[in-house]
């Protein structure tokens, strides 16, 4: 049976865990954020009142 980790090796093992993992999410965002296009904002025309004829 193999030895069980030491507190600070656990730790260690825990921290490397958390630093990996946050460091894929935070590369990937970056990355869709460079690649979808800007939003372009433009003005919508206002649509003309008419009366409705009966």
């Amino acid at each position: 049976m193999p030895e069980p980790w030491s507190d600070r090796q656990l730790i260690l093992a825990i921290g490397l865990t958390l630093i990996l993992v946050l460091g894929l999410i935070f590369g990937s965002v970056s990355l869709n954020r460079e690649q979808q296009a800007p939003m372009l904002w433009r003005e919508t025309p206002q649509p003309k009142a008419t009366p409705l004829a009966i």
